[in-house]
């Protein structure tokens, strides 16, 4: 018998998760598939930012969390540095095996039914119901279908929301690795500041690496547009040689791990009748840092709304469906169009506006406010034309002494 769902999710990832959980706890009688058998990999830098576990809305166990984060610090290629630290959490660092499996226990715990091991192959949507069909023949129906299944989507391909084949200029590129280091390796390699994550944009190039640090763990990679990312082994190679050297410790490998990263976002079809898309399914990701656990929480909650409202009126179609489309272009459509702009300037734009800003109360309240989520990108000429005026005077200073000390 084929068992029928009111809403199937396929993917348990933080998108997947988090509509699972927002499902289960609206009523709905939800089914989350998961490809593997969790915990699992997931080739990710590991950096949670606070408006993304804003959207989880209690505490993380202690389990879970790696460290806190407080500040970034930029190196730039001619290793020069601005650092930015805040007085309030920026975030956290996790390993993101250990994280999606909190997520997705949190779901199964309000009464989601998480099915492990529950390869999806094929979807498709009708009038009567959307329908999903595992690796092992197993079919399963729902009124509606979320697909937070990656940006290898299947559940996007199965339903014509995205081409068969990858689009290489729609996605980004990368690799990392998790060093074994031990925590006294950590703390030296990261100066006594394991909580300021590192940030290192590559020049000439639209990409950047980065240093997180956990525990006794250094999580270091590099990503970008995928043009600019091949060959990615040898790319990868010459940075965590860098890297040896800047941090002034061994990082011996074990595993590389390879991956993609979403594209299109509010601009690609996200909506089919029953169906919609969330997450990195759905590109949402950020242009500029390559930041997606936040979009694709606040993804899944916003789906799940739109869902909640068509099953009471009892409507599926694309068109009703589509408030959920255009909540995502609302509220990800303008800090997406900053962020891409910003990118395309280019690591000679980003190492002088980053170092001119360096050192300005006005920059750390803007750091802080990104990644608590009180501000996004598209907020950032209005708050800087509001501020500007008391950090005057600071400014004009600090442009002074520049002045007087290169003409020593």
């Amino acid at each position: 018998m084929v068992m029928k769902y009111d809403v199937i999710i396929v993917g348990a990832g933080p998108a997947g998760a988090t509509a699972a959980y927002q499902a289960a706890m609206a009523g709905l009688d939800t089914l989350l598939l998961e490809k593997h058998s969790l915990p699992r990999i997931k080739p990710c830098g590991g950096a949670v930012m606070q408006r993304a576990l804003n959207v989880i809305d209690e505490r993380i166990p202690p389990r879970i969390m790696e460290r806190k984060i407080f500040g970034l610090k930029f190196v730039f290629p001619d290793s020069e540095e601005a650092e930015f630290v805040s007085k309030e959490k920026l975030g956290i660092t996790v390993f993101r095996s250990k994280f999606d499996e909190f997520l997705a226990r949190r779901a199964e715990s309000r009464g989601a039914t998480l099915l492990e091991e529950a390869e999806v192959v094929a979807a498709c949507a009708d009038e009567e119901c959307a329908t999903v069909r595992l690796r092992n023949g197993r079919e399963f129906k729902g009124s509606y279908l979320i697909g937070a299944d990656g940006v290898n989507s299947i559940v996007s391909r199965s339903l014509g929301l995205r081409p068969k084949r990858r689009e290489p200029h729609s996605i980004g590129l990368g690799m990392e690795t998790h060093v074994h280091v031990g925590e006294e390796a950590v703390m030296e390699a990261m100066n006594g500041r394991p909580e300021v994550l590192q940030i290192i944009p590559v020049k000439n190039r639209l990409s950047y690496g980065w240093v997180f640090a956990k525990k006794d763990h250094l999580a270091i990679g590099v990503a970008g547009a995928s043009a600019h990312m091949h060959p990615l082994r040898p790319i990868f190679n010459r940075f965590h040689t860098r890297m040896e050297s800047h941090l002034g410790i061994d990082l011996p490998i074990d595993k590389r791990y390879t991956y993609f990263l979403g594209g299109r976002g509010v601009l690609g079809p996200n909506v089919c009748k029953r169906a919609v898309l969330v997450g990195d399914a759905a590109g949402f990701v950020d242009p500029l840092m390559g930041e997606g656990i936040a979009y694709a929480m606040r993804s899944a909650v916003l789906a799940v709304n739109t869902i909640q409202e068509c099953r009471e009126k009892e409507w599926a179609s694309a068109k009703h469906l589509m408030k959920y489309h255009d909540s995502c272009r609302q509220e990800f459509r303008g800090n997406f169009q900053v962020a891409e702009w910003f990118g395309l300037r280019g690591t000679s734009f980003a190492e002088w506006l980053l170092k001119k800003a360096e050192g300005h109360e006005i920059s750390h309240k803007i750091l802080a406010g990104l990644a608590r989520g009180d501000i996004g990108y598209v907020d950032l000429p209005l708050i800087i034309l509001r501020e500007l005026p008391s950090e005057l005077p600071s400014v004009i200073q600090k442009m002074v002494r520049s002045r007087i000390s290169s003409q020593k």
